[in-house]
């Protein structure tokens, strides 16, 4: 029987979906993520410091850009050689197949090229994720690797799930394998990337490596709990969430003011109506009219008189009356 990696679909997860599917949607053809070289050479940066930096390297981010741009830094050899290798590895992305192992393999040699021995092959022994000296999880027994890797590969190769869900899912259980000797965080950032980039090309240049920095102790809190549970739909609606927040700088351009003046119309003519019934007004998803709505009140434009359940909105008029 074919291997189906354990996913639990919760309606977050469904939601969180249809939130990204629709900030994709507004990036537009001329979105300056899609386009701008100025935009990718600093995405690309942060990218690169904000993975290693998730991995103890403590260059900071002028010296990554020095190196980056190839010019000489005085630090630490093997951080040096750190950012080299996640610079050429991610120049890379353009010719990897992200469901081929070989070319998995292919991009973790680059990545771990000098810093380990066996950069580029499997693990030949056994490893796991420490916190300070407590183990915090064991990956597979090296002898499975191979077999469960290319489980893995082949699973994405044939599954019919959306591919936001794909690239988390495959994020996690290739976590969960810790399938090399060392350079596992790094790698499965990158083929997240990967993933998702051939899903919808300008997320390629999306930083889901800063806003994972930014919530380290969730990113790991997040694996914790999918191994608990057994499945990992605690860490595909981390992730999910990650991957909507970095979108949003990139997408909330022109459609948010015609989407404001949309609920202000339809709040102020239907003062009774459900954030259900506002997301079914504006087709698109709860997390959206809810995001919308709290904006609007926010800026002083949209109140709520009354309870919650029974209450009623009111539109403020710019003389500041309801």
């Amino acid at each position: 029987m074919a291997y189906e990696p354990p996913l639990n679909r919760t309606a977050e997860i469904d939601e969180l979906c249809m939130e990204i599917a629709e900030l994709v949607g507004a990036l537009g053809t001329a979105s300056p993520l899609s386009t701008s070289p100025v935009l990718h050479r600093e995405l690309r940066i942060t990218t690169i410091h904000s993975s290693l930096m998730i991995e103890g390297n403590t260059l900071s981010r002028e010296m990554v850009t020095a190196i980056l741009d190839g010019k000489r830094v005085l630090g630490p050899a093997e951080q040096i050689l750190e950012v080299d290798n996640a610079r050429l590895a991610y120049q890379l992305m353009n010719d990897l197949n992200p469901h081929s192992a070989n070319d998995l393999l292919r991009a973790h040699g680059v990545m771990m090229q000098g810093l380990i021995d066996d950069a580029g092959q499997y693990r030949s022994g056994n490893a796991g994720v420490f916190r300070g000296d407590r183990l915090i999880h064991a990956g597979t027994p090296a002898q499975y690797v191979p077999e469960v890797m290319a489980d893995l590969f082949d699973w994405m190769s044939s599954t019919d799930l959306h591919p936001l869900l794909v690239s988390c899912v495959f994020h996690y259980e290739f976590e969960f394998i810790h399938p090399f000797a060392d350079g596992n965080g790094r790698t499965g950032r990158l083929w997240h990337t990967l993933l998702l980039s051939h899903w919808r090309s300008p997320l390629a240049w999306l930083p889901i490596e800063s806003v994972i920095r930014d919530r380290q102790a969730g990113y790991y809190a997040a694996i914790a709990g999918s191994n608990t549970a057994g499945s990992s739909e605690s860490f595909a609606t981390f992730m999910l969430t990650v991957i909507r927040d970095a979108l949003l700088p990139y997408a909330s351009g022109s459609s948010v003011p015609d989407r404001q003046a949309r609920t202000l119309l339809f709040l102020g003519a239907n003062p009774s109506a459900t954030i259900a019934d506002l997301a079914g007004h504006l087709a698109c998803s709860r997390r959206t009219a809810e995001r919308i709505v709290s904006e609007l009140r926010r800026s002083g434009r949209l109140r709520r008189k009354g309870s919650a359940r029974a209450g009623a909105w009111q539109v403020v008029d710019d003389d500041g009356s309801a």
